[in-house]
């Protein structure tokens, strides 16, 4: 009989021990699965922003197309011309969109003074992520 009691007293002790790591690897466990929680819902903001920038991106090539097709006049004053970059981050700052710290919007024109049209249009975007 001595020999059960030593075994019994043996299985006892494990048991303990293992319910012991089975609360800590049940809490840790649990803890893994919040941080996964948070990661996959970060994966997705960020597919969200990649797709949101997309979209920007399009709108501002789609602005920049319609600028591109505004007719100058023939006998515009050039230096009057030189002008519209500063007017049009001007117009955007004041009445357009509004960013607050998560970015800027800057314009990118180019004229050809000679034939008094647009060379280049387009708008880009920063981001700045805090």
């Amino acid at each position: 009989m001595a020999d059960t009691a030593d075994y019994d007293q043996v299985v006892k002790a494990i048991t303990k021990l293992v319910d012991d790591w089975s609360k800590v690897i049940d809490k840790i466990a649990k803890e893994i699965a919040d941080a996964q929680a948070e990661i996959d819902k970060l994966e997705a903001l960020k597919k969200q922003r990649e797709s949101l920038t997309k979209d920007a991106d399009a709108a501002s090539k789609d602005l920049g197309q319609k600028i591109f097709s505004v007719k100058i006049p023939p006998k515009a004053d050039p230096q009057q011309m030189l002008k519209l970059p500063d007017f049009v981050t001007k117009y955007v700052d004041k009445n357009g969109v509004k960013m607050g710290d998560y970015g800027s919007l800057k314009p990118d024109i180019d004229l050809d003074l000679k034939k008094m049209q647009f060379k280049k249009v387009g708008l880009t975007w920063t981001w700045t992520f805090k």
